[in-house]
């Protein structure tokens, strides 16, 4: 990212800063389901991972199983989920799209076997299934897998540029590596978690962040 090493400061001191205002996030002890954090990642990309999460828990109590959630409609999923995505029909055709290419490769509805992958090689699986994008092969990497990722919500993204904390034309990707660049990969969760407080709470992210003119 350009300028890296201005910002990489920057984002040091507010990090810091942040860090000290809010209370000590408790980092899970054990890894998350990968298949559950797949739909997690997906829907968190738009409204960040504690509504996505919700969103998951909603569906899997209105829903009977995934297998519903794959033979699906994107109406239904989004029926089932109700407000907690703001109306994102998107973000639940593509995790369909996801659990049907899952089911086509693995002829089960499970990502257990990433679990004994190296992480490149798991990276390169998942960036493979349909309806997957940074944001949700991070979150798997950091929360299944224990791998160096942070994903990047579009509200933390949108909130990075206004204060000024990352180059304002850099997208999502640029973000994630530069931030796996200056974040220690045992910090990676707690930098997570903490960050989520870095977002308004007034914010909502039914839109992705859309870059900004880079300043002169």
């Amino acid at each position: 990212m350009k300028n890296g090493t201005a910002y990489a400061g920057r984002l040091k001191k507010a990090y810091a800063k942040l860090r000290q205002s809010v209370d000590a996030p408790r980092v899970p002890e054990q890894p998350d389901e990968p298949l559950r954090r797949l739909a997690i990642g997906i829907f968190g990309a738009s409204v960040g991972d504690e509504r996505a999460e919700a969103a998951v828990n909603r569906a899997l109590s209105t829903m009977v199983d995934w297998n519903e959630i794959r033979v699906s409609v994107a109406h239904e999923l989004e029926a089932a989920i109700g407000n907690l995505l703001g109306g994102d029909g998107k973000a639940c055709q593509r995790l369909i799209e996801a659990l049907r290419s899952v089911y086509r490769q693995e002829n089960r509805l499970s990502l257990d076997r990433l679990k004994s992958f190296g992480r490149r090689e798991a990276r390169q699986y998942l960036e493979k299934i349909d309806g997957v994008d940074d944001y949700a092969t991070a979150s798997v990497l950091l929360w299944s897998l224990g791998g160096h990722a942070i994903p990047v919500s579009d509200p933390l993204l949108a909130a990075l540029r206004e204060a000024d904390l990352v180059h304002p034309m850099a997208n999502r990707s640029e973000v994630q590596a530069f931030l796996e660049r200056h974040v220690n990969a045992n910090d990676a969760k707690e930098f997570c978690l903490v960050m989520r407080h870095f977002v308004p709470t007034k914010r909502t992210a039914s839109k992705p962040a859309k870059a900004k003119k880079e300043r002169t």
